[in-house]
């Protein structure tokens, strides 16, 4: 009498282990993409950088409806913001402080940016024939859409913001970008006024 071994049930063992291990890697590698940190602060530079580009264009849509830079007195819109993008900060773990702060010097530096760029108009008494963007339905959904990758890169850059030489580094990336990009003096002090309490100040 011949014994007849069943060769294929190893065979679907071993394929069960191995498509489970496989699984449980895959599941471990999604978690660290979640969770991986920055290696230094050229992306939070980069979209500070494009939010004061935003910041002309607002510039430009103001003076072409006649529109001071600051907010009328009492009007919440900039709180409004601000308590936003708290919010959202709160929700994927980040300090609230640190939020309000960073989004609030962001804020300040659109409106130094804004500030100068009028002044100079009034001076030379011409303004850049750009095209203009709506400032509700082009320039506002923008600056939008930067809060969620601010946040992102403020949580990527979590390690970075906690190291002793964050100052330095956050100084040297902005310097780093403004001469890539040679950007005009205006730009560079808005990058750093942009992002003063990001090392935590």
């Amino acid at each position: 009498m011949k014994l007849k071994v069943d060769l294929s049930r190893p065979r679907r063992l071993f394929a069960g282990v191995l498509i489970g291990a496989m699984g449980g890697l895959a599941s471990v590698g999604a978690v660290c993409a979640a969770t991986v940190q920055a290696q230094d602060f050229s992306r939070l530079v980069e979209l500070s950088a494009k939010r004061l580009d935003i910041s002309r264009q607002v510039a430009l849509t103001k003076w072409d409806s006649k529109l001071s830079v600051a907010d009328p007195p009492n009007d919440p819109r900039e709180k409004q913001v601000i308590d936003a993008a708290t919010s959202e900060a709160r929700d994927k773990g980040l300090p609230g402080e640190l939020a309000s702060a960073f989004f609030a010097d962001q804020i300040e530096a659109s409106k130094l940016v804004q500030f100068v760029l009028m002044a100079d108009w009034r001076r030379s008494g011409s303004v850049p024939a750009d095209r203009r963007a709506d400032l509700k339905t082009e320039l506002r959904p923008a600056l939008d859409r930067l809060r969620t990758q601010f946040i992102e890169e403020l949580v990527a850059t979590q390690t970075l913001r906690a190291d002793p030489a964050c100052k330095l580094q956050l100084a040297r990336a902005a310097g780093e970008h403004g001469e890539r990009h040679r950007l005009a003096p205006l730009y560079r002090i808005g990058l750093d006024r942009g992002l003063a309490r990001v090392c935590g100040d």
